[in-house]
């Protein structure tokens, strides 16, 4: 899977203070063999939460201007 384009990565902070209320924000959930993926969208941008399985510490955040 290839991340949409525009994106950048985010620190945890930055996106959890994005996401906010994670219930209003929820958009979608995707499960793939090696991760799983969140997407919010909050104050005009959309923000990928990525979790790995085969590394369950390392989690990354991403937003992207749906705007753009």
């Amino acid at each position: 899977m290839e991340l949409p384009r525009n994106t950048i990565e985010i620190t945890k902070e930055a996106a959890w203070a994005l996401i906010g209320n994670d219930e209003k924000s929820w958009r979608n959930f995707y499960s793939y063999e090696q991760f799983e993926m969140s997407t919010y969208e909050g104050f005009g941008v959309r923000i990928l939460v990525i979790c790995n399985f085969t590394s369950p510490e390392i989690t990354q955040y991403y937003i992207q201007d749906i705007n753009a």
